[in-house]
């Protein structure tokens, strides 16, 4: 079949074998071939003994994202981690779902799990260098003055961390739309000042967005299997319609949707929905508008 004028916005089966922190498993991945300004993955940590050894450094943003691996209730995480933070290690114990938002220059590792009972997600998203130069040029970014205590430190500690205001619950909403269950994390006023949006949606039976909308800034939709240990088994059927044309898309694989600026999209239908799917979307913005 011939490819159709919106097929390469539709990237089927996102599937790359992941660094030797996570044991070269397979996992399901954005690599910014869409140019749209980030980088993420999305891992299942499975083994009790699972750790990152070396502490790092990085020049743009990333978020490390701890969610618990059953997408109808991701804030019971099955796990307590150890994060290290800063050039003095200072030490943070992660207890339940939490985001951690390391901007450029920060020290951070290693990471090391301390009980564990079930699989959890861990969910890493980076922003790219030319991403983090648009930012830069932006006198109007929200959060610089949130974002250097991120890097230095808050200057009133909280139970003797100065890195606290880097570990962020939420923020969290129950069952926000019909056909979402459980908690989703729903991020769209830049609360973790990186420059992006991020909505974690679990998706448990017939879900819909019917209006035909656009943003100013890329967007991803992203559908995974629910069950983090098989996240290709996505178990529902998708559509959606992309363009003036309102060009027809439909998979029932983990798949991303990945639409620039100004291109119209939706209606979107979840159908044939047989188990709960994770429903992620990244959005390169401060502040999530949507346009008619």
């Amino acid at each position: 079949m011939s490819e159709r004028k919106y097929d390469k916005h539709v990237i089927r089966e996102p599937f790359y074998k992941a660094e030797e922190d996570f044991n070269g498993a397979t996992i399901f991945k954005h690599t910014d071939d869409d140019k749209a300004g980030v980088v993420y993955e999305y891992h299942c940590i499975n083994q009790a003994g699972w750790s990152i050894k070396n502490s790092r450094t990085h020049d743009t943003w990333e978020l490390l994202c701890f969610l618990g691996g059953n997408p109808e209730n991701i804030t019971d995480l099955g796990a307590e981690i150890s994060v290290c933070l800063g050039d003095e290690n200072e030490e943070h114990t992660i207890t339940g779902a939490t985001i951690v938002t390391i901007p450029p220059g920060l020290k951070h590792g290693p990471i090391a799990i301390k009980q564990y009972s079930r699989p959890f997600v861990l969910l890493r998203i980076s922003t790219t260098r030319e991403y983090e130069n648009k930012l830069s040029s932006k006198p109007d970014r929200i959060g610089v003055f949130d974002a250097r205590f991120m890097k230095e430190g808050a200057p009133v500690a909280k139970d003797g961390k100065k890195y606290w205001t880097n570990l962020i619950q939420g923020p969290f909403y129950i069952e926000a739309e019909p056909g979402w269950t459980g908690t989703s994390i729903w991020s769209h006023r830049n609360e973790y000042n990186n420059g992006t949006t991020l909505g974690y949606h679990c998706i448990n039976s017939t879900y819909e967005v019917p209006f035909t909308h656009a943003h100013d800034f890329h967007e991803l939709l992203c559908f995974i299997g629910g069950n983090p240990e098989d996240v290709t088994d996505l178990g529902a059927e998708v559509s959606i319609c992309l363009g003036d044309e309102k060009e027809e898309h439909i998979f029932n694989t983990a798949t991303i949707v990945s639409m620039p600026p100004g291109l119209k999209h939706c209606p979107l239908y979840v159908r044939n929905v047989r188990r709960p799917l994770v429903f992620l979307e990244v959005s390169m913005t401060n502040d999530f508008v949507a346009k008619r």
